[in-house]
């Protein structure tokens, strides 16, 4: 990609969270009005991130293995960084949730709502799957967007949260995967 399309990105990626900011509420009231039987049950099931980690980290990790074992640790680099830097992202900004939350033992910091840690985490790794498992490139796109919408579906975040979080992700993946292509990592 070229840096045209970095800022290009960039500019859209900022445009959304300010006009995803000003739905938040929206967004939420909407979701909370009505639920339907058969997307709880497909959105509980990519909401967990145990799963969404087993789907877009550990399926691909088994995949690659015999296929480029660097590409497994840029995977893992690109995941561990999302994750933290989500977490210092959350301690700085303390946004809380649309809805209660489950209380986490020793640390608070899952209870904040900025950024969504499922969206930086799962578009951290796409640009990774599709550029070494092309094949299955739409299968990635599908689940991490069930797993990020469904953070929307069920209160747990706003709008902007999933946003930001997906082109913070985003942003990461496709970083490292430049320098890894420059063999700088």
């Amino acid at each position: 990609m070229r840096k045209a399309d970095n800022i290009l990105i960039l500019i859209i990626g900022i445009l959304l969270f300010i006009v995803s900011y000003n739905f938040d509420q929206q967004a939420n009231l909407f979701f909370e009005g009505g639920k339907f039987a058969f997307l709880d049950f497909v959105l509980g099931i990519a909401t967990n991130f145990g799963i969404v980690i087993a789907v877009m980290l550990f399926i691909p990790t088994i995949i690659l293995y015999k296929k480029n074992k660097k590409i497994i640790y840029l995977l893992w680099l690109a995941f561990i960084i999302s994750v933290i830097a989500a977490f210092v992202i959350k301690l700085i900004v303390l946004r809380q949730r649309p809805i209660e939350a489950l209380t986490y033992p020793f640390t608070g910091i899952l209870n904040y709502s900025f950024p969504s840690m499922h969206a930086m985490a799962v578009f951290s790794l796409l640009p990774l799957l599709a550029r070494y498992l092309p094949k299955q490139r739409h299968f990635w796109i599908v689940f991490g967007l069930l797993a990020v919408f469904s953070r929307i579906y069920f209160g747990f975040h706003f709008l902007s949260d999933i946003v930001f979080g997906a082109f913070a992700g985003y942003f990461i993946g496709d970083y490292l995967l430049k320098l890894y292509e420059k063999k700088k990592i």
